[in-house]
């Protein structure tokens, strides 16, 4: 995804191979990598909750 900040070019990707995004800049000398910083915690599993459809009794 490419989008625009104070008129610079940024593209944004998903390495998918190490799970993480990856942000570069358009500069005169080409793409240049911008540090990314995750504050979040790594998840466990997801979980969903269904809930159960009751019957009526005829």
């Amino acid at each position: 995804m490419d989008f625009q900040v104070h008129e610079q070019t940024y593209f944004l990707s998903l390495a998918e191979d190490e799970r993480q995004w990856e942000v570069f800049v358009d500069t005169p000398d080409g793409p240049r990598a911008v540090p990314v910083y995750v504050d979040a915690p790594k998840l466990g599993p997801i979980v969903v909750l269904q809930e159960e459809k009751h019957r009526t009794p005829n």
